[in-house]
C-alpha cells in the first residue's frame, strides 16, 4: 500500500530539510589583548605624581636642550597639575605611565610668573584672582598613541570654562605655539622671548580674555 502523500506544503518543506548541525558557540567578550589602550586625565597632587612629572619634563626638555632653574621648580606646588595617563588593557590595578601634563595657577596664589613681561594695560581693572596662568604642557616624545594632543587641548579648554578667569596668560615654547594658537589665544609681540626661569628656552607671550574665548560656544 503506497504511503500517503503529504499535501501540506509547509510541513513538507520542514520535513525535507537536512538535519541541523551542532549549535554555534556563544559569543565571547574580546580578550584584553584585543582592547585598545585608552587615555585618562587625572589630577596630580601626590609627591609620587610630582616626581613622575619632573621626570617627564626632564626627559622631554632634554631633547630641546632645556634646563629649568630652581625658582621655576619651586612654583610647581602652587599650581593645579593635570596628568594624561596611558591606561593599557587589564592594567587598571597598576600605575599607568604619565605621558602628558599641563598645569594652571591663579596669580593670587602664585604671583611669581611671567606677567611682568606683558603690557601693564592688559591687566587694567582686574584683580589677581581673576587672572590665571596656564602652562607646563609637556608630551612624552616616545609616546606612539593617537589622540593625545586633541585630548590635552579639550581638557585644557574644559578647565578654562570651569574656572572662567577674566584673563588667561600662557607662555608656550616655540614647538607648541601653533597648538596654543588653535585655542584662540592672541600673541604679544612678533617674536618669542627668553624664558627668565629656564635655560635655553624661548617662549611666546600669549593671552586670551574669557569673554572672547567663549563666544564660539555661547551664541
Amino acid at each position: 500500500m503506497a504511503a500517503e502523500k503529504n499535501d501540506d506544503p509547509i510541513e513538507a518543506t520542514i520535513s525535507s530539510r537536512a538535519p541541523l548541525g551542532p549549535e554555534s558557540p556563544p559569543l565571547r567578550p574580546p580578550r584584553h589583548s584585543e582592547l585598545e589602550e585608552r587615555l585618562e586625565v587625572r589630577p596630580i597632587g601626590t609627591p609620587m605624581g610630582l616626581r613622575e612629572l619632573a621626570a617627564l619634563h626632564k626627559r622631554t626638555w632634554s631633547t630641546l636642550n632645556v634646563q629649568e632653574k630652581r625658582v621655576h621648580v619651586l612654583l610647581w606646588p602652587l599650581a593645579i597639575h593635570f596628568g594624561l595617563y596611558a591606561v593599557g588593557p587589564g592594567s587598571e590595578r597598576r600605575r599607568p605611565p604619565l605621558i602628558g601634563a599641563f598645569w594652571a595657577r591663579c596669580l593670587a596664589d602664585a604671583p611669581l610668573t611671567l606677567g611682568h613681561l606683558y603690557p601693564p594695560q592688559l591687566f587694567k581693572g582686574m584683580l589677581a584672582s581673576e587672572v590665571f596662568e596656564f602652562g607646563g604642557m609637556v608630551i612624552d616624545p616616545n609616546y606612539q598613541g593617537k589622540g593625545l594632543v586633541k585630548m590635552m587641548s579639550d581638557t585644557a579648554r574644559l578647565f578654562v570654562f570651569s574656572r572662567r578667569p577674566k584673563l588667561l596668560i600662557t607662555n608656550p615654547v616655540e614647538p607648541l605655539y601653533e597648538m596654543y594658537k588653535q585655542l584662540g589665544l592672541r600673541t604679544v609681540g612678533r617674536e618669542p622671548v627668553e624664558h627668565p626661569h629656564a635655560f635655553n628656552v624661548r617662549v611666546w607671550l600669549m593671552y586670551g580674555k574669557f569673554d572672547e574665548l567663549a563666544k564660539p560656544y555661547f551664541m
